[in-house]
């Protein structure tokens, strides 16, 4: 089985100016600048754990044991009329349940991905007018580890598929809330594992044997992040991509909803809901939710 590692370098380049002012014949009176501030770095990071123990229970049920992570990082510049958004999210969490009876840990159970997410965004933007920008953007899914169908077969590895997204459009943006709007936007899918059941989830059994599949269409992506109360905070995420070669009807559409709230200051509880409409992958809903008590990390 192929192992993948992925390297995230991020290279924050501070950009800083001082001036000094004299007073006439008073040297003391030499004044410092604060230097300009570019660059918003914030990363946040969240690890979460269960068990669960069941032995002899009327009820029935699995013991358990499950772990995960998920990693936001924002870095922002900007400089005049030109900004630069750029955000990072890696998430991935596996559990195991004790369905033969052996316990979690006999190598007849076996380890089940309940997270796999990797996805990196930078927009561009130059000021038009206010809260309206000309803007560029890239952004990348794809995912770390194999995936597997409820009948054990595989249909996806690690960056297979991979999907880029590049668009040129406007964006409005104000503190908590944008709106990119593009007609022209590239939709890139990569598939660079060579196996046939992976080639076929991805593009169809037809075109298995394909490695990239290439759209062009319109593209609108909203962002909306704010505290909506002191110790709430509110992340929501809605795509939509048009390919021009497909009925208005077959719009790929994604969705996500993160909220977070403060318990005590070692713990938060979260939802995340995510719901995708993908044609090309699935005629049904996809849909996962995830909800539990973590431990936040920020710097």
């Amino acid at each position: 089985m192929r192992r993948f590692v992925i390297t995230l370098t991020l290279l924050s380049v501070v950009m800083s100016s001082y001036a000094g002012n004299v007073q006439d014949g008073n040297p003391s009176d030499t004044a410092k600048a604060v230097p300009e501030k570019h660059w918003t770095l914030k990363n946040n990071l969240i690890l979460t754990m269960e068990q669960t123990q069941i032995s002899n229970w009327a009820a029935g049920g699995y013991s358990s044991f499950a772990f995960g992570g998920l990693f936001k990082g924002f870095y922002n510049y900007k400089n005049k009329k030109h900004k630069v958004d750029n955000t990072a999210e890696l998430a991935y969490g596996r559990t195991r349940q004790d369905v033969t009876g052996e316990g979690i840990w006999d190598e007849s159970n076996d380890w089940i991905k309940s997270e796999d997410k990797i996805e990196l965004n930078s927009i561009y933007g130059y000021e038009a007018v206010k809260h309206w920008n000309y803007s560029a953007l890239l952004n990348l899914k794809t995912q770390f580890d194999n995936g597997y169908d409820k009948d054990k077969n595989i249909i996806s590895a690690g960056l297979s598929p991979a999907v880029l997204t590049s668009s040129v459009g406007m964006e409005y943006k104000i503190p908590g809330f944008s709106a990119l709007f593009s007609f022209l936007t590239d939709k890139t899918t990569y598939c660079e594992d060579a196996r046939k059941k992976i080639r076929e989830s991805v593009f169809g059994a037809d075109d298995w044997d394909r490695t990239w599949k290439f759209s062009l269409g319109s593209y609108i992506k909203l962002f909306y992040q704010k505290d909506i109360w002191s110790n709430v905070n509110l992340l929501a995420k809605l795509d939509f991509f048009w390919d021009y070669e497909k009925p208005l009807i077959d719009t790929d559409i994604t969705g996500e909803i993160f909220v977070s709230m403060k318990l005590t200051k070692y713990f938060n509880a979260f939802v995340n809901i995510q719901a995708a409409i993908d044609k090309d992958f699935s005629t049904k809903l996809q849909y996962k939710e995830r909800f539990g008590i973590s431990i936040p990390l920020s710097w």
